[in-house]
């Protein structure tokens, strides 16, 4: 673990990413996922993001043929992190963001041209399932260029630092290449004019996040859609309890609900897209 750490830190050297000063192991982040964080403005904790890996924005997410039911139970670590009023809290904010390539040349992955990127935008009214916030608009590929930038940095942080056993991580908020450092409140990931977060003032039943799909380019995409406009993917939720879900509809479908049930919308969760392309 010595030799593979040292190794880690050069490489993170090399390629000019800051090194937090945290657990390192092994992970299984894929290019690609979607990354949950939570950062506080201040208080307990002000200094540290936990980050969560959701799994593949594209052939999960995007993809998704209904509602989906616990798919991470994060609550002790939320409580371990921000304390036991974390889901009250006035100054913690979670937001969701995900690219899974960023040369401008590269061929589209799973419908997804290059440069896609997935980001979050809290509801207006509370609705899981329904689009109640304004979709995010990008205007310029050079903005879109610098989101995907700037997450695929954040995303390799991540990937350095995580725990391959629960896919999170919490990180120094206070480094380099931290959520922290890409969102302000103001502007997002160096193209984003606004904040992709929610926040828990109001408690957990009231904030869910939409999830937006912004294309740079539909060479290649499917589905296609206004380039620089973000499509409505569905809803995130989370609970008390700490419990993360995804709403793509109002009233969850009942096959949906018995298979999260029997545990196998968590399987189909993990799923990878190595996975896919040997299947």
């Amino acid at each position: 673990m010595l030799i593979k750490t040292k190794h880690l830190l050069t490489t993170l050297v090399v390629a000019g990413i800051t090194a937090f000063a945290t657990q390192a192991s092994a992970t299984t982040y894929v290019a690609g996922d979607l990354l949950l964080s939570f950062r506080a403005s201040g208080g307990f904790n002000s200094d540290k993001n936990l980050v969560v890996n959701l799994g593949q924005a594209d052939t999960v997410y995007r993809s998704a043929g209904g509602n989906l039911a616990n798919i991470v139970d994060i609550g002790t670590l939320l409580t371990s992190t921000y304390g036991a009023n974390w889901n009250t809290r006035a100054d913690l904010f979670w937001g969701i963001a995900g690219v899974a390539q960023t040369d401008q040349f590269a061929t589209p992955i799973d419908g997804d041209p290059t440069r896609t990127n997935y980001l979050s935008r809290q509801q207006t009214s509370y609705n899981p399932g329904t689009k109640t916030s304004t979709a995010w608009s990008v205007s310029g590929s050079t903005s879109r260029a610098n989101i995907a930038n700037n997450i695929t940095t954040f995303a390799g942080n991540f990937d350095a630092f995580s725990a391959a056993v629960t896919d999170t991580a919490v990180l120094d908020a206070t480094a380099g290449g931290s959520w922290n450092s890409f969102n302000t409140g103001s502007t997002t990931f160096g193209g984003v004019s606004g904040t992709i977060e929610g926040n828990f003032a109001s408690g957990t039943g009231a904030t869910a996040l939409d999830l937006y799909r912004i294309l740079n380019s539909n060479s290649g995409a499917s589905p296609t859609g206004t380039v620089g406009t973000g499509s409505w993917e569905g809803t995130f939720t989370i609970n008390n309890a700490g419990q993360v879900g995804f709403a793509v509809t109002a009233v969850p479908e009942p096959s949906r609900a018995l298979l999260a049930g029997l545990g196998l919308a968590g399987i189909a969760f993990r799923r990878r897209r190595t996975v896919k392309k040997t299947a």
